[in-house]
C-alpha cells in the first residue's frame, strides 16, 4: 500500500505514471476545449479579446506565484 506525500506541494513520492497523468491531462483537456471553442464560436474578435486576457492574467499570476515560491526541487 502507498501513501503519497500530498502536504509538501508537489509529486514526491508519486509514481511515474501518475505524475505523467496529472501533468498532461490538463493541458490536453484545455488544449481540445479551446480548439472546440475557436472552430464552433462564432464571435472570433471576442474570444480573441478574452483568450489574451486570460493569458496575461494567467502569466502574473504565476510569476507573483513564483516569486512567493520557497522550494526549488
Amino acid at each position: 500500500m502507498r501513501a503519497p506525500d500530498i502536504y509538501d506541494g508537489g509529486y514526491q513520492g508519486s509514481l511515474t505514471p501518475v505524475t505523467t497523468f496529472l501533468s498532461i491531462a490538463p493541458k490536453i483537456s484545455i488544449s481540445a476545449n479551446i480548439s472546440r471553442i475557436s472552430i464552433y464560436g462564432s464571435y472570433a474578435a471576442t474570444l480573441q479579446q478574452i483568450f489574451f486576457f486570460c493569458s496575461i492574467a494567467s502569466m502574473i499570476l504565476g510569476a507573483l506565484v513564483a516569486k512567493a515560491q520557497t522550494k526549488v526541487t
